[in-house]
């Protein structure tokens, strides 16, 4: 079994405020997809400001494509809805420094990783973490296919850090679900399987049951 976070990545606080409107009472929490334009080559709405009277009770964990993170975790650690913050592996930056800085906003921590990056690569961070975050491609935009050599590094995960939320983005819909879960992700983001489809209440109650048995 896996929680399903519906991944929000919108341009406008409009916008952001029609997808939580959009979703059922029953979703605990959202991914927030926050890109800068530079880690990733697109960018989109972060400014938090903006959205700090929307009334939802959803939790918001905070997917952080951006090269310079905390001043926008800062930020969004002032709304009470926000629980977790991920951060890129490939930062140039001293990633212990920057998983205690935001463990001082009484946040989650999680570390993403790209495919290209092993979980080798981070094992000295790994019992600084709640959570690992597996890239199934390419970051930047969202209905990129699933690559399946990445379900190797969630098998890796769960069989050596098991204490650990494995978070799996990119690529995740009906199709693939099932050999994600199997290979032992706790957690599947999902952007266009649900936003982009004609009834996106329809298409998450779907991919639930799928991940839910």
């Amino acid at each position: 079994m896996a929680i399903i976070l519906p991944a929000i990545l919108v341009q406008t606080a409009q916008e952001f405020e029609e997808h939580i409107n959009l979703l059922p009472e029953d979703v605990d929490t959202v991914s927030v997809d926050i890109m800068d334009g530079t880690f990733v080559e697109t960018s989109s709405f972060r400014d938090a400001n903006t959205i700090r009277n929307i009334d939802t009770f959803m939790q918001y964990e905070l997917d952080l494509m951006v090269d310079d993170p905390l001043p926008i975790i800062e930020a969004w650690a002032k709304l009470p809805q926000t629980i977790r913050a991920i951060v890129h592996a490939e930062l140039k930056t001293d990633m212990r420094v920057l998983l205690q800085e935001i463990k001082k906003h009484k946040l989650e921590v999680g570390i993403a990783l790209l495919p290209q990056t092993r979980i080798a690569d981070i094992e000295h961070l790994l019992n600084e973490v709640d959570m690992v975050l597996i890239r199934g491609n390419e970051p930047g935009y969202s209905g990129r296919a699933f690559n399946p050599l990445m379900l190797e590094k969630v098998r890796e995960l769960e069989q050596d850090y098991p204490h650990l939320l494995i978070n799996v983005d990119i690529g995740v819909n009906a199709e693939t679900i099932p050999e994600i879960i199997e290979a032992g992700a706790t957690h599947l983001s999902v952007n266009s399987a649900i936003f982009k489809q004609s009834d996106p209440l329809v298409a998450l109650r779907d991919l639930q049951r799928l991940a839910r048995p």
